[in-house]
């Protein structure tokens, strides 16, 4: 152990007596112990991965833009040409509204618009997010791409990324969290499709496992692809019975299952639609 460990140690040691001993609140002492888990962190760590970014196509025209933003949760988007690979910038969802105010504008395609493309950096996976953090806040940078080795986009971290890796899930006691799982008074579940099976399992109290050992998964969207054997289209209506649930995919954005209704159901047998 080198003396930067011993002292981390000897530091989240005498910070966790405090907080057993009620000198230090809890939440103050989560957000030390995170700063030092943040050091230490790299680019791949905290970025969200390319299969789940929601980009723009610089064919996209500014209508098609416009509506798509407004169904997303997202205020900035990548802009690329042809594939995901070769990014040529972020738009925000402000500019395409500004924009699409003018009539005329609506009908020209994003790479058209050159005022509406913000530039983009791009950051190895490697790169420390403590460094990374100063870099994009000196830059008033909120989203850069995470290049992997042989130069193809590995994800993309945002501001925002950073930031909750030092908060954590500490919130605020008047913020309203977003839940992945909402239970109707119907006793159905509404899940978002990025929900984590270690945590759709405990509410369900079943176990997704495949007979195929080599399908991965760690989402429902991962689970659900797998079982219907194909990505859905988006206004496609689609369901899987598994385990005495019937699935009902009712929300694909950017070839990801987004939300899905979950119902007990009296059939037991695994099938597909």
């Amino acid at each position: 152990m080198d003396q930067r460990d011993t002292i981390r140690k000897e530091v989240l040691g005498a910070l966790k007596e405090g907080e057993q001993d009620g000198s230090i609140r809890e939440m103050e002492y989560r957000m030390i112990r995170n700063v030092f888990s943040f050091m230490d962190q790299d680019a791949k760590d905290v970025m969200t991965h390319r299969k789940n970014i929601v980009a723009l196509n610089c064919d996209d025209t500014l209508e098609e833009a416009a509506a798509f933003a407004s169904k997303a949760k997202n205020s900035r988007f990548p802009v690329y040409e042809e594939e995901i690979d070769n990014i040529l910038g972020i738009v925000h969802i402000r500019d395409i509204m500004k924009f699409y105010l003018d009539p005329d504008m609506r009908g020209k395609k994003l790479k058209e618009i050159g005022d509406a493309l913000m530039p983009v950096g791009f950051i190895p996976e490697t790169r420390k997010i403590s460094r990374l953090f100063m870099q994009m806040k000196a830059n008033q940078s909120h989203l850069c791409v995470v290049i992997d080795e042989y130069g193809q986009t590995s994800g993309l971290v945002a501001m925002e990324d950073i930031i909750e890796e030092i908060m954590g899930n500490i919130r605020d006691e008047y913020d309203e969290e977003e839940e992945m799982i909402r239970k109707s008074e119907e006793g159905s579940y509404l899940v978002d499709g990025l929900c984590g099976l270690t945590e759709l399992s405990d509410v369900l109290g079943i176990v997704f496992q495949d007979e195929d050992e080599d399908n991965e998964y760690e989402t429902l969207n991962g689970f659900l692809i797998v079982k219907l054997e194909r990505i859905p289209a988006e206004k496609e209506e689609c369901s899987v019975f598994y385990e005495g649930y019937l699935f009902e995919i009712q929300q694909v954005i950017n070839n990801i299952i987004r939300k899905v209704k979950i119902t007990k159901t009296e059939l037991a047998t695994e099938t597909k639609e």
